[in-house]
């Protein structure tokens, strides 16, 4: 059980902000999939729609192309991967760590109009765009 306290100041406002993003993570992590493990991080992610598809936008900063896989399991879009630790640990005395390491995952239930056959992702710049085109109307 986590013991809150009123923030007096804006450095408590801070700490009370990232202890609530923590236990937030900690939930996401846990429903990821069941049975598969948590994944160590859970990148950002947004979702929107246009008249003919549906947009997903993974943040993936300092993750490589060949660490990402993008797959579907029912109507599911699961977006997975590793990034890669920057800094020889044995090495190095780390001062501060921010950036999340190790294996990601993010897993989106699809709308019945997806058409999953038809995905396609484009990784540039940090970030993965995936297009989920909508199944046509038939008339």
């Amino acid at each position: 059980m986590h013991r809150l306290h009123v923030a007096h100041t804006s450095r408590d406002m801070g700490h009370l902000a990232r202890h609530m993003a923590q236990i937030m993570d900690r939930m996401v992590k846990s429903s990821f999939a069941p049975g598969s493990g948590s994944p160590d991080w859970v990148p950002a992610m947004d979702v929107c729609e246009t008249p003919d598809r549906y947009e997903v936008i993974v943040e993936l900063a300092g993750v490589r192309r060949d660490h990402i896989e993008v797959t579907t399991e029912g109507n599911y879009l699961i977006v997975s991967g590793c990034r890669a630790d920057p800094f020889p640990r044995d090495q190095i005395c780390l001062h501060q760590m921010e950036i999340e390491q190790g294996r990601f995952g993010r897993r989106l239930a699809l709308p019945d109009d997806a058409c999953i056959e038809d995905i396609t992702a484009r990784h540039k710049e940090g970030l993965l765009r995936i297009r989920i085109p909508k199944r046509r109307e038939r008339a």
